[in-house]
């Protein structure tokens, strides 16, 4: 008898893992999940522009595509949601995206739910932790229906405490000074400069674009201040929004040098 019910017993279960698709499988994709994804959309934010509504001062919505959406959500290859949606704001980073190495399929999310095609395929590196810097196609002009982006380490391991990092994202090469340091910043080109016990001092930062003109015009140019338990993101964009005083902008973003990481499940 008792034998008898071990066999009954084994088959409900097996039924019940056909049906629900089995305890394991339920948890799968959130074990799996264990790396750290940021994301930091960059770009020219678009004019505020305002109208009188009843009396009122209303902020006019911003054309389509002159933003990022404003959430997105990770799927899995069959386009079932994981995790939650992270929020995405122009030139700020979000907060963590729990994920897996491999291609991340992205997809906007908003009042409508997802949307069933992804709006960017990621393609996340064996990495604890990473940072996806993201940008409009300039073939496009828009951000919607995609971007164009780069993968960079975000943990410790890639980038340490007491340093800068400087990704030059634009189309155009850029006049570097940095320090004493002299040169020239080519698209897609990555700088990570230490200083001095990991702290910096009053170091003067510029860099330079060239006009149609020839002639250089400064981009950014600030002393950078540093702590020592302080790293700092400097990412310079391509300005490709409605008529941009000059053709490229830069993000500065200072924080507390540490690597991201996944929340557990309680």
């Amino acid at each position: 008898m008792n034998a008898h019910r071990s066999v009954n017993g084994y088959l409900v279960a097996v039924t019940l893992i056909s049906i629900l698709g089995g305890p394991s499988l339920l948890a799968q994709d959130d074990k799996k999940r264990d790396r750290a994804l940021r994301i930091l959309a960059v770009g020219q934010e678009p004019p505020w522009r305002e109208v009188i509504q009843g009396g009122r001062r209303v902020q006019v919505t911003p054309p389509v595509g002159s933003l990022p959406p404003g959430r997105l959500q990770l799927s899995n290859a069959e386009g079932v949601e994981l995790g939650e949606a992270i929020g995405v704001k122009l030139n700020q980073i979000s907060s963590v995206m729990a994920v897996t190495p491999g291609t991340l399929p992205l997809h906007a999310s908003g009042e409508g739910g997802l949307d069933s095609k992804a709006w960017y395929n990621l393609k996340f590196p064996s990495v604890a932790a990473g940072l996806a810097i993201l940008w409009r196609d300039p073939a496009k002009g828009k951000w919607s229906g995609g971007c164009k982006g780069m993968l960079l380490r975000d943990d410790l391991g890639g980038f340490p405490a007491g340093r800068i990092r400087i990704v030059n994202v634009s189309r155009f090469p850029l006049g570097l000074t940095f320090g004493t340091e002299k040169g020239l910043l080519k698209p897609g080109q990555v700088l990570l400069r230490a200083g001095k016990s990991g702290a910096f001092d009053k170091v003067p930062l510029e860099l330079s674009v060239k006009d149609k003109s020839g002639r250089w015009v400064r981009v950014i140019s600030q002393q950078i201040n540093q702590r020592p338990e302080h790293r700092t993101h400097v990412v310079l964009y391509s300005n490709d929004g409605e008529a941009p005083t000059r053709p490229v902008g830069a993000v500065v973003l200072r924080e507390t040098a540490r690597s991201p990481v996944v929340k557990r499940a309680r």
